[in-house]
């Protein structure tokens, strides 16, 4: 289970030994992660409690998502939730979740990093795409494995989890696409992702990879389960929702810095993506 008096540090004082029967922990400086085992974990039955840390939850349930979520969330994606320390609450009762708990110093931060003002979280329900899960069991394969130089490897993959939340919390839900073992994928990828405010054509794309459009949409579509200009659409929304943060560009600037046509396309382009407009997204953060 680790360290107790660690595991201490980041769920409180009142934690039993014996309410932690039922989990497994694996603890590092910065955050610790709790896996249920078929049991509920004892601790989470408690009634009303705090922690000293910032703990979040990522459930891997559709179930899950639609009985507590009010977000949406994609199918590439996990719902999860963030609450502040020394919050009073209950936990959920829920299967298949793993739980992080995250140093509050620590966590503060790195949050300062991307915002001015920390906000005091009480549930903050977020998107985090599947991939996080993956990192997350990487996590425990170099802890379980203590490797040469396995403290080192930790405290980088434990700082690589934490912004990985704090950008999901802030909106900016990525998924590994990049990673792509096919070369005319990963170079398309990767010329959308640093070009996307230019004019970019599928013949262009393809000619990249020395494939015949037919072939590369087929590959394009099959790794990345989208049309390439689906995907450049994708980074397109994804990018202006950063620059959407900022108050002082205009919508149509943002449209424009963001390869978009005209406002009234980007507006069009994401409601039908975010269920929103740019403008009441924009409100969200001001």
């Amino acid at each position: 289970m680790g360290n107790y008096e660690i595991i201490k540090e980041f769920l409180g004082e009142v934690i039993t030994e014996e309410d932690l029967k039922s989990t497994d922990f694996y603890i590092h400086p910065k955050i610790a992660l709790m896996i249920p085992n078929l049991e509920v974990c004892k601790y989470i039955k408690n009634p009303m409690h705090t922690h000293p840390s910032y703990q979040f939850v990522i459930a891997f349930s559709k179930e899950i998502e639609s009985k507590f979520g009010t977000i949406v969330v994609k199918e590439n994606q996990y719902w999860g939730t963030l609450i502040s320390p020394d919050i009073p609450h209950n936990d959920f009762l829920l299967p298949h979740h793993y739980s992080i708990y995250v140093e509050k110093n620590y966590f503060e931060e790195q949050y300062k990093m991307y915002a001015k003002e920390l906000p005091e979280f009480e549930w903050k329900e977020f998107a985090i795409c599947h991939d996080i899960l993956h990192a997350l069991n990487m996590f425990v394969f170099e802890y379980s494995k203590n490797m040469q130089n396995a403290e080192i490897t930790l405290d980088a993959q434990a700082t690589i989890l934490v912004h990985w939340l704090i950008r999901s919390v802030l909106g900016e839900t990525y998924d590994m696409r990049s990673v792509s073992n096919n070369y005319a994928v990963a170079r398309a990828e990767q010329y959308i992702e640093i070009h996307y405010q230019e004019k970019i054509t599928v013949k262009f794309l393809a000619e990249l990879g020395n494939l015949s459009i037919s072939s590369f949409n087929r590959i394009f579509k099959k790794e990345t389960k989208m049309t390439p200009m689906d995907y450049l659409m994708q980074i397109r929304l994804e990018q202006s929702k950063k620059i959407l943060k900022r108050k002082e560009i205009p919508i149509t600037e943002v449209a424009i810095r963001c390869g978009f046509n005209s406002s009234a396309h980007f507006s069009t382009s994401f409601r039908k993506c975010y269920k929103i407009t740019p403008k009441e997204y924009r409100a969200q953060y001001h």
